[in-house]
């Protein structure tokens, strides 16, 4: 629910909804507010992965599905911290454009690696299949929506250029 579902919840609302239909400062406090529910709900799940798993002396964690936890934890924390607290450039700073291809690589790492652990962590379970099929459904909505809005994306893009040809920055963003 955290890492795979929240976090790319987030990331559509920031890539889709920062011009319309949101204003420019409503889009960000939901895209915050997504992203840090997110790991915290996934934090949550990871540890009590960590201690289902050194706890139980019938059950041994699978060894790609603990290490990709590790790696979706340690890259989720990464973002947290830098994006947060340590490291994000203000809009005015010689390095903005450097800080964004890092926040956004790191962040679609993040989301892969997130439904890598999950798919292997279901594969696992009892009613395995089931529990793939709903996390499928899942990801085919969230893919269908963040399609949908790309869609939408391009046309207003496109109409905004044709309309006014000398401010093509207006709705810029990537």
């Amino acid at each position: 629910m955290g890492w795979g579902t929240l976090l790319p919840i987030g990331v559509i609302i920031s890539r889709y909804f920062r011009k319309f239909p949101l204003k420019s400062d409503e889009w960000l406090p939901l895209h915050v507010l997504c992203q840090t529910s997110g790991y915290i709900v996934g934090t949550i799940g990871w540890g009590i992965g960590l201690w289902l798993g050194n706890s139980s002396k019938h059950y041994n964690t699978p060894k790609t599905h603990r290490i990709l936890g590790i790696l979706v934890f340690t890259f989720a924390t990464v973002q947290m911290l830098t994006t947060t607290i340590l490291l994000q450039a203000r809009r005015e700073d010689e390095w903005r454009r450097c800080w964004e291809i890092y926040h956004h690589v790191l962040g679609y790492a993040v989301i892969g690696l997130s439904a890598a652990e999950i798919f292997q962590g279901i594969m696992h379970q009892s009613h395995a299949g089931k529990w793939r099929l709903a996390y499928v459904g899942i990801l085919a909505v969230l893919v269908f929506v963040a399609f949908a809005l790309e869609i939408v994306r391009w046309i207003i893009k496109s109409r905004i250029q044709q309309h006014l040809p000398f401010d093509n920055n207006l709705y810029n963003h990537t």
